[in-house]
């Protein structure tokens, strides 16, 4: 399993059992009596950085432990294939992905559930570095641009959908830092505004150019949480329970982000920059709270089904699915969870 260097568990070293049986760990009251703890694995599709501040406030603050949960979070360094390893898991196992990876492994018979989604808008893009050579999103077509997994499709797909001609886009699979543009490795490369652009941003300032996927025709839900169809059906009260302290976690992370940033920095990834990671946290409450109440709200099956739609007619997929039966989003917590 490719993860970042380790995990990290509310209770430490949790054994496995079967999701239909989950295994018990144990915390204690506030009298000292031991309480059940149902073990759960969170695997994140990146690394541990402000992405996912919500989930680490969720276990700083006990609020995992408050539904009754031993939550062990898992980051990895590249996007191999996070829903195969979220529901090979043995434990009760929750994951987070793009939803155009989603579709396609559920169109590709995957057994999952959505169950939630935290982006209310795709933070995908291409950044460059803008010397005057690239002026509209359709100068890409002609362009050597670097993808990643989780986005490759996307922008041939919405250069032909802007009328590009697409015979010359040069496209390859590239890394993250932003040196690949700086240094002319490429033209342009896939990037999240919340992390790569705000870094390319702080590196060489206005000269940073992005064309973001959403403006161009690409809507699509962000950081789409996910589980197995077992778990749905027999394990109601712990995705009940996850998602209500998981929306805490992302409250107290934008009431507190500079607490946030260094929670992060102490206990996660003490290489990362905290000017860039408020920056990212600022831009990702943007996303999760566009509108007032926002935040965890139900997601439109529409924009779940355009997106499957457009697989289909591209070729992409092959299967016709009903976004619909994909979605269970009756566990999110109202608005006064």
């Amino acid at each position: 399993m490719l993860v970042c260097g380790f995990t990290l568990s509310l209770l430490g070293v949790l054994g496995f059992a079967s999701k239909g049986e989950s295994n018990e760990s144990s915390s204690a009251d506030s009298e000292g009596d031991p309480v059940a703890m149902t073990p759960v694995v969170m695997q994140f599709d990146w690394i541990f950085n402000a992405q996912f501040a919500g989930f680490y406030q969720a276990i700083e603050q006990g609020f995992f432990e408050d539904a009754g949960l031993a939550v062990e979070l898992r980051g990895q360094a590249t996007t191999p294939d996070t829903v195969g390893m979220t529901l090979s898991e043995p434990e009760i196992s929750f994951g987070s992905a793009e939803s155009n990876v989603l579709l396609a492994d559920a169109a590709a018979g995957a057994d999952l559930k959505i169950i939630g989604v935290m982006f209310q808008d795709s933070p995908m893009g291409w950044m460059f570095v803008d010397d005057g050579s690239i002026r509209e999103f359709t100068d890409l077509a002609s362009k050597r641009v670097g993808v990643h997994a989780d986005g490759s499709r996307v922008i041939r797909l919405l250069l032909e959908e802007a009328g590009a001609d697409t015979t010359n886009l040069d496209t390859y699979d590239c890394g993250y830092a932003p040196s690949i543009v700086i240094d002319g490795e490429a033209d342009a490369m896939q990037c999240y505004y919340i992390d790569e652009y705000v870094k390319l941003e702080q590196m060489i300032g206005e000269r940073a150019g992005i064309f973001l996927a959403k403006d161009h025709g690409y809507r699509a839900y962000s950081q789409v949480m996910f589980t197995d169809v077992e778990t749905v059906e027999t394990h109601p009260e712990v995705v009940a329970g996850f998602l209500r302290a998981v929306k805490r976690g992302w409250e107290f992370a934008f009431e507190h982000p500079e607490d946030t940033v260094e929670l992060i920095i102490s206990q996660y990834s003490s290489e990362l920059d905290r000017e860039h990671q408020l920056k990212s946290l600022e831009k990702i409450k943007e996303l999760m709270i566009p509108q007032p109440g926002a935040l965890l709200r139900v997601a439109d099956p529409k924009v779940f089904e355009e997106g499957l739609s457009r697989m289909r007619d591209r070729g992409l997929i092959q299967e016709s699915i009903d976004a619909a039966d994909l979605l269970a989003q009756e566990f999110l917590p109202g608005d006064g969870d």
